[in-house]
């Protein structure tokens, strides 16, 4: 049978109450529910527009009840969601914060400025140990001088490096 507005509203007044309790019992917040009734209304018209009825009163609960579940699969999705937030809130992003950030390059340029003060070959062994990461012995062979001259130069280096730092107070 099709319904029409009036048998709706007389049919949703009849069961309002009953409806409301049963989804209280489901969803157990009073506004919740009362929410639900009201879209278990809205959807009974739109259906009754295109659908014949055959047992209204269980269409009316059926529907009623579905809305709930479907309520109830949002809420827990949503506390999911929340407690998963929550846990990746609390995980240290791996980026440096902007002061490390600003004291790394503080850093960097303040050592730039002492490597390029070092002698040519001094500089020279600074950089294949620490840029290219050669081994004394490499870069001995590659100048061909001596692995105490290499020894001597990175020693010097470090600490023409250190000095600039501590002068800096880094």
């Amino acid at each position: 049978m099709n319904l029409t507005y009036r048998d709706i509203e007389q049919l949703f007044c009849r069961h309002r109450r009953e409806l409301a309790r049963s989804l209280y019992k489901i969803v157990r917040c009073e506004e919740t529910a009362a929410d639900l009734c009201q879209e278990t209304y809205l959807r009974l018209i739109n259906l009754a527009k295109h659908t014949a009825v055959a047992y209204p009163r269980a269409l009316l609960h059926r529907t009623a009840r579905n809305l709930a579940i479907d309520h109830l699969r949002k809420r827990q999705l949503h506390a999911s969601y929340e407690a998963v937030d929550a846990v990746t809130d609390e995980v240290p992003s791996p980026m440096p914060s902007a002061d490390d950030a600003i004291d790394a390059r503080q850093r960097y340029l303040l050592l730039r400025r002492a490597v390029a003060t070092l002698a040519p070959k001094c500089r020279t062994v600074f950089l294949l140990h620490k840029a290219e990461h050669l081994s004394y012995a490499q870069i001995a062979a590659r100048l061909n001088i001596s692995t105490s001259a290499v020894e001597k130069h990175m020693s010097k280096a470090l600490a023409l490096c250190r000095d600039a730092l501590e002068r800096e107070g880094r």
